[in-house]
């Protein structure tokens, strides 16, 4: 089906014939191209890798791991794999419907505020540490594969694409054209931590290297290329400390993972919020409470919060078996909140049928009681009968 390896794919509505309508293709990630499209009337989004599978059993095993891996995820930054498969040897993944603009585009007129900064970093570091945990490296972890949300508090979210495509593309040279690919979008190489250049390898550090350079990016407005200067940070005057770490050249330099730097950029927060007297004074029943993954009387302490490991509830795995994926019947997507919603729905509308009986039991006793008393004679005392 591919003229050479890696090729272009057929038309997506020859592709997903009888199974996905497709709507059109977006403007997101790299190499692998992204379409909207639906199933059952249930909106999704559908990417298609730029491989022939068919052509090494190789990358079919390692595709197969990948979505595996991706199906087990659970974080709100990372889409929800909802299905996976190949169709005469081309891959794609299926996922959850997401509505937004790629950080490349959002940043292409504009810096961001520092608040939005810290917001759509930390969404990013939590994406890292859930893929982290499943044994993936996003390796391509530039601007075009992150895409901005507007959650519904009104603030800045984000959503990680594109996890693991790099290095499966670079790990099976024979099934796809695109194994040298470098990264995504404009300066896509000054993402790339060192030690990916010219070799095979994508340690979790790498991840953590590319979060730095979007930092960088985010606040001045470019990535940090012969960057010597902390002029420009005076909204987060820690940040330029927390680059330098996270883009140390050598990998033992930076942080040892992506929750000790979620815990670095929870800690600049802390000390801005030092900096507001009505933080100082702690009621009791704040003990407990958090600021981010910060815990809150860490506020009146000095020094940076202890390590804090996340937990991640565990996902279910896809339903597919052995390496060879094949493409299993149109998933009808449930929201999970909606479901919830509906759940309470039921128990009340449950519990105000069973008050209405209870109700309507009272009411019919009192009216029949009523009618007994008005149809029973009035007794006449025995002395006054004749």
């Amino acid at each position: 089906m591919f003229p050479s390896p890696g090729g272009a794919h057929p038309p997506p509505d020859e592709l997903f014939a009888g199974r996905y309508a497709v709507d059109g293709q977006l403007p997101w990630g790299g190499l692998v191209s992204y379409y909207r499209g639906s199933a059952e009337g249930t909106p999704l989004i559908i990417c298609i890798f730029p491989m022939d599978v068919s052509r090494s059993r190789v990358a079919e095993a390692a595709f197969s791991q990948l979505t595996q891996s991706l199906g087990r995820t659970r974080c709100r930054s990372v889409p929800r794999v909802l299905d996976a498969g190949i169709i005469d040897g081309v891959p794609y993944v299926a996922f959850q419907d997401t509505r937004g603009t790629p950080l490349s585009e959002v940043l292409r007129d504009r810096k961001l505020p520092s608040a939005g900064v810290l917001r759509i970093a930390t969404a990013v570091l939590e994406a890292l540490e859930a893929t982290h945990a499943q044994g993936l490296v996003h390796g391509d972890l530039t601007p075009d594969n992150i895409v901005i949300t507007r959650e519904r508090d009104g603030a800045l979210g984000a959503r990680v694409i594109g996890t693991g495509v790099v290095p499966l593309l670079r790990a099976c040279p024979e099934a796809s054209a695109h194994a040298a690919h470098t990264g995504s979008g404009k300066h896509a190489v000054a993402y790339m931590a060192p030690e990916l250049i010219g070799t095979g390898a994508f340690p979790p550090s790498a991840d953590l290297y590319s979060v730095g350079a979007l930092l960088h990016h985010m606040v001045l407005g470019s990535p940090p290329v012969g960057w010597e200067t902390d002029e420009g940070f005076e909204d987060i005057p820690g940040l330029p400390d927390v680059i330098r770490r996270a883009m140390a050249k050598r990998p033992e330099g930076r942080y040892p993972d992506a929750t000790s730097m979620l815990a670095a950029l929870g800690w600049l927060e802390v000390e801005s919020a030092k900096l507001n007297p009505q933080t100082q004074d702690i009621a009791p029943w704040m003990e407990s409470s958090r600021i981010g993954s910060i815990p809150v009387p860490t506020l009146a302490s000095s020094l940076p919060p202890a390590h804090v490991s996340s937990n991640h509830p565990a996902g279910t795995v896809l339903s597919v078996s052995g390496p060879r994926l094949r493409p299993n019947a149109p998933i009808v997507v449930q929201d999970e909140t909606s479901e919830n919603t509906r759940h309470w729905v039921r128990i009340v509308l449950l519990l105000l049928l069973l008050g209405t009986l209870v109700f309507s039991g009272y009411w019919w006793n009192g009216e029949r009681s009523a009618n007994q008393e008005a149809l029973t004679p009035e007794l006449v005392p025995a002395e006054h009968v004749e």
